[in-house]
């Protein structure tokens, strides 16, 4: 990961928060929608209500890995505590939508102690559990 151009995209998710929690009413976030605009390559981060919080142009390099550094945004802040502010209600998700909000990609979900992320890693633990099921059933 290029430390330089994704710290500016981590930047932008914290701050996306901060809008939220500077806002004038006293509601709670559960849900964060990322949408890619293609127009302008720009992320743009839109809380539960659809208000936009925050928005930030992207790298070449940041849209090919757009999925992938997002998680790893997510899991550093949930690792930092960034997530434990009285105004982010649980279950937490962050979902990649599109331009209607039909969700993509669920990037994470937290709910108290559990949190998870979707990978590529998995799907081989379903395969391999599907498969030991299945010989089971023999």
């Amino acid at each position: 990961m290029n430390k330089v151009t994704n710290s500016a995209l981590e930047i932008a998710v914290k701050e996306s928060l901060k809008n939220f929690e500077l806002k004038e009413d006293s509601s709670s976030l559960r849900d964060l929608f990322l949408y890619h605009d293609t127009e302008d390559n720009s992320l743009v981060i839109y809380d539960d209500a659809e208000h936009i919080l925050n928005k930030v142009v992207l790298t070449d390099n940041q849209i090919f890995n757009l999925s992938y550094i997002l998680r790893q945004i997510f899991q550093q802040a949930r690792k930092e505590r960034f997530f434990d502010k009285s105004y982010i209600a649980k279950p937490f998700t962050v979902s990649i939508v599109d331009k209607d909000f039909v969700v993509l990609e669920e990037l994470f979900f937290l709910d108290d102690d559990a949190f998870k992320t979707h990978s590529t890693n998995w799907s081989n633990i379903e395969k391999d559990l599907d498969d030991f099921i299945e010989k089971l059933l023999r």
